[in-house]
């Protein structure tokens, strides 16, 4: 008898849901990559340019700050080809008209920060010449409009183009495990009397953002 009522009650169970029509999908998605690289800036991704006396400052030029080194170094566990860009995330705060390496271009520096809503400055970054796998390359550029490689030449690192490095334009970039890349901060403070008159202290606060793409 157990085993009768048992067979009933599992017959009576099943019915209904063979009855339904109702279904669900399961996607499965994911990419495959041809490597795994860390960027990383050697001695750490913060560029303090210490304390600086507005005496110093000179009221009716721009004031140029020494410069300091930094090296991007990216590692890969295979031999792989990237490009890099940048992007200011002080944009607002830049103050237009700066000369850096000799060239007053608004595209070819960042923002330093804010006092009182006026801007306080700008930097750029110099570009030393970049190394794969202990080997000199040329820094290469490219922009959206213009897609094929070029040698850059104006020395410094803009916030428009993307950047690569390789043994020539024709080549293109080069694949390597270690990628470095170094650089010089070069900033400046706009002249004091344009600045809001204070006696309180103010931070240079500049920013930016590297992304690295695999090509």
């Amino acid at each position: 008898m157990k085993t009768i009522i048992f067979a009933s009650t599992l017959a009576a169970t099943l019915i209904p849901f063979a009855a339904q029509a109702a279904n669900v999908d399961l996607n499965v998605t994911g990419r495959v990559i041809p490597t795994s690289c860390i960027p990383a800036f050697a001695g750490g991704s913060e560029v303090n340019l210490g304390r600086i006396f507005s005496s110093t400052l000179d009221p009716n030029q721009q004031n140029d700050l020494p410069p300091r080194d930094i090296m991007l170094q990216i590692s890969c566990d295979a031999p792989a080809a990237l490009e890099i860009a940048v992007t200011d995330n002080r944009g607002p705060s830049k103050v237009p008209g700066l000369v850096f390496n000799s060239r007053r271009d608004n595209d070819l520096y960042f923002g330093l920060g804010s006092t009182q809503g006026e801007g306080i400055g700008g930097f750029g970054l110099l570009s030393g010449q970049p190394m794969a796998d202990g080997n000199p390359q040329s820094l290469l550029m490219r922009t959206a409009a213009n897609p094929a490689w070029q040698v850059s030449s104006n020395g410094l690192v803009a916030n428009t183009p993307t950047y690569s490095w390789g043994p020539n334009a024709l080549a293109g970039p080069a694949a390597a495990r270690l990628h470095a890349f170094p650089m010089q901060v070069v900033a400046a403070i706009r002249p004091t009397s344009d600045l809001p008159p204070t006696n309180d202290e103010f931070d240079l606060d500049g920013s930016v953002t590297f992304d690295v793409f695999y090509l």
